[in-house]
């Protein structure tokens, strides 16, 4: 009985408050203090205000065979008097960096000064600055960029990656890299250390098939390079099993003598693409014995040995891979 009066006593109170916020007088009393408001936010817009402003920096012109070679600042913060409301249009985020071209000023001197002068008068058409608004104070209020010339060279790419095939797919060619080498310039020192350009690290899992695409090249502090990228070619195609029999060749024999060996033949297995099943030549896989290891054995078993002289085939096996021989005068 007693929650059911309490219930009651808050609803009469919550009626009341709710008929005193949409009463006349308080509502009068809102639009008053909002038009109050309004006015002191005009008032206080017509006065004079100071702001400050950061601006990034973005330098252009230079040739590729020359680098800056200073650290000059990446943005420059701004002090801008004004009327309140004129400020406004300077407060907006720039998103576009004021772009200083040395093309200009360029010379072999070795150094461009922009003076504080010249810096206001860049800073004034790239915000656009009202007659009334005054340019109280530049940081830093100049910009000196030093530079040098360059040596260059052409080194190769490497291409850095981790590949890995699908079962049963292997390379049917090797890998091709577009362009395979590029220019580079920086300083000697810089140059002299590099031996090639590597690309970011390529990762692919699963590869079934050809696959062409564009792969950066990893930056290199202090070194600029002709190109930001490269075409990678990467052909894959599925690959099979074949057995063909191999003669035992002998290598380093002397003029005067002769390797017989027993079998005269093995039996190789390897692995080979679809389209170049049919297409091995005698001379892709040689098995051989190497005189200079023989002449001092002694026994007369000799180990074979394979040459793989095709990048279309691989995983050579052989049967056997041991053979006995004898060495004859001719």
């Amino acid at each position: 009985m007693a929650e059911s009066s309490g219930i009651k006593f808050l609803k009469y109170y919550l009626q009341k408050l709710k008929l005193f916020f949409l009463s006349k007088d308080i509502l009068s009393f809102l639009l008053f203090l909002a038009l109050s408001a309004g006015f002191w936010f005009v008032h206080s817009l017509g006065k004079e205000h100071e702001i400050v402003i950061s601006v990034p920096i973005k330098f252009v012109g230079l040739p590729m065979n020359y680098a800056i070679t200073n650290n000059p600042p990446t943005e420059i913060s701004i002090n801008l008097k004004d009327q309140g409301l004129r400020l406004f249009t300077y407060t907006a985020k720039h998103n576009s960096p004021l772009t200083i071209d040395l093309r200009q000023n360029f010379h072999h001197k070795g150094e461009i000064l922009i003076t504080s002068d010249k810096l206001t008068t860049r800073i004034a058409k790239y915000l656009h600055l009202q007659p009334t608004t005054i340019v109280s104070e530049v940081h830093p209020d100049s910009l000196l960029i030093r530079y040098e010339k360059l040596v260059s060279a052409k080194l190769p790419v490497k291409l850095n990656a981790k590949i890995e095939l699908s079962h049963q797919y292997m390379l049917s060619n090797k890998i091709q890299l577009s362009p395979d080498s590029v220019m580079i310039f920086g300083t000697k020192k810089a140059v002299e250390k590099l031996k090639s350009i590597p690309t970011e690290l390529l990762t692919i899992n699963n590869l079934s098939d050809t696959t062409h695409l564009q792969v950066q090249l990893k930056p290199v502090n202090h070194v600029r390079l002709s190109s930001e990228s490269i075409k990678v070619s990467i052909f894959v195609e599925p690959f099979t099993e074949r057995k063909v029999q191999v003669p035992i060749t002998a290598l380093n024999c002397p003029e005067n003598l002769s390797i017989r060996t027993f079998p005269a033949f093995v039996n190789s297995t390897y692995i080979v693409g679809l389209s170049k099943f049919n297409t091995l030549s005698p001379s892709d896989i040689q098995v051989y014995l190497d005189y200079n290891e023989l002449k001092n054995a002694k026994t007369s078993k000799g180990v074979l040995k394979i040459r793989n002289n095709s990048l279309n085939i691989s995983n050579i096996r052989i049967l056997p891979v041991e053979v006995e021989f004898i060495l004859e005068q001719k």
